[in-house]
């Protein structure tokens, strides 16, 4: 199976990094080793929603020409990419006939209404290095701000699934920075994974598929626990766990495309 790893904001695809680290830490071998082939392209971090989907689709169109079914795993706005590429792209978007979420805000993060100045409790527990990355470009905060509707609705023929994230109740010293973030969220939203609260990780019609305690970083391969210890040690062994969440993904998705094809 053609599978595409769709990364999120502040995100990056393969290649960019050395050691060959990836934004889905570990995630592509993983998937080659199993025998998909796996593309994880990079688009505008910061762009806007139209932007990224535009990229988005061009680079999968120009990697894989053709007509062959394509499966995309998304992570955080990568999802928001993908819907819009499916919606609104006549060529790539008739292509791909499955979609994984994960801690995608299809309703919208608190943390953008933060930056954009609608939600202040939230705003004095953003990391600083996140805050200033997105006051420098707010290219894609109006697409992130909170919403009662999907950007774009669910199209016939396509297999959605979504995986909501909640950030796990560690020790102090265990804690990820986003902690605190976490907390004012919670405090309007309920359960979240740090940035995106799980009713906007979920569609408003079904459940998701999963449930992965971890927060948003440690979604894709990239616990911050520890001080930091945890996120350095998975650049050189990602975690088992987080692995087997994603061979769980793919067998999903190859059940799916299986039953499509009968």
């Amino acid at each position: 199976m053609k599978i595409v790893l769709a990364h999120g904001i502040l995100g990056f695809g393969g290649g960019l990094l050395p050691f060959g680290i990836g934004y889905f830490n570990g995630v592509r071998g993983m998937l080659e080793q199993q025998g998909h082939e796996v593309f994880a392209p990079t688009v505008a971090p910061l762009g806007s929603l139209d932007a990224r989907s535009r990229q988005l689709a061009r680079q999968i169109q120009a990697h894989w020409p053709g007509d062959e079914p394509i499966a995309v795993i998304a992570h955080s706005m990568g999802g928001l990419d993908a819907r819009r590429v499916i919606h609104r792209d006549q060529i790539v978007g008739n292509r791909i006939k499955l979609l994984v979420t994960v801690g995608t805000p299809h309703f919208g993060s608190p943390v953008a209404d933060a930056v954009l100045g609608r939600c202040p409790n939230v705003l004095a527990h953003i990391p600083g290095w996140l805050l200033s990355a997105l006051q420098h470009h707010a290219g894609a905060l109006p697409d992130l701000a909170t919403r009662d509707e999907l950007h774009d609705p669910d199209c016939e023929g396509v297999t959605y699934l979504e995986v909501a994230c909640v950030r796990k109740n560690d020790s102090w010293l265990a804690t990820s920075p986003l902690f605190g973030l976490s907390r004012a969220i919670g405090e309007l939203y309920g359960p979240n994974d740090g940035v995106v609260h799980y009713q906007s990780a979920c569609h408003a019609s079904r459940p998701p598929i999963a449930e992965w305690s971890v927060d948003h970083g440690e979604a894709i391969g990239w616990p911050s626990g520890y001080g930091g210890l945890k996120g350095m040690a998975a650049v050189w062994k990602p975690c088992d766990q987080h692995l087997l969440r994603y061979r769980s993904l793919a067998e999903r998705i190859s059940s799916a495309v299986a039953a499509t094809e009968l």
